[in-house]
């Protein structure tokens, strides 16, 4: 925002005006955590939900990471409801997560009903190779079901 005040010197035309900017101090960043609440949820042996709230970007796309590693169970839904912001690095989690799922014969499906996480879903073609659906009991019904079979 700028403002014009005059100066202490003058001249013929009356005056001189003077620009005085006036700078605000950026506030500090919320920490991750604020940012990003993820919440797991075992709704039976096989079937493991993962829900996320709040922004996944390059600074929280760490904690969704970390809650989709180690010993998962042969299904897991991903619950991006109350996502209101996903960027490109919360998408290379979900797709590593998705890749690491199926090469360990397991399965992953997501769930998601808000504009921005539908579009960024379905503009890098994520919606084409793992089921994405709008509402909770349809991915806990359906993506146990999507389990690959054990070949013998």
């Amino acid at each position: 925002m700028t403002d014009r005040i005059p100066s202490t010197r003058g001249s013929r035309d009356g005056p001189a005006l003077r620009t005085v900017v006036h700078t605000t101090v950026p506030q500090p960043r919320p920490p991750e955590e604020h940012l990003l609440q993820v919440r797991w949820t075992r709704w039976s042996e096989d079937l493991l939900v993962v829900s996320a709230t709040g922004e996944i970007d390059l600074a929280t796309a760490g904690r969704l990471e970390h809650a989709l590693c180690g010993d998962l169970p042969a299904a897991t839904v991903l619950d991006l409801t109350e996502v209101a912001f996903l960027g490109v690095a919360g998408l290379r989690v979900i797709e590593t997560a998705a890749a690491r799922a199926r090469a360990e014969h397991r399965t992953t499906g997501i769930v998601a009903s808000t504009r921005p996480v539908l579009r960024l879903l379905h503009l890098f073609g994520v919606d084409a190779h793992i089921p994405v659906f709008q509402h909770l009991a349809t991915a806990i019904r359906e993506v146990p079901k999507a389990l690959p079979t054990p070949s013998s």
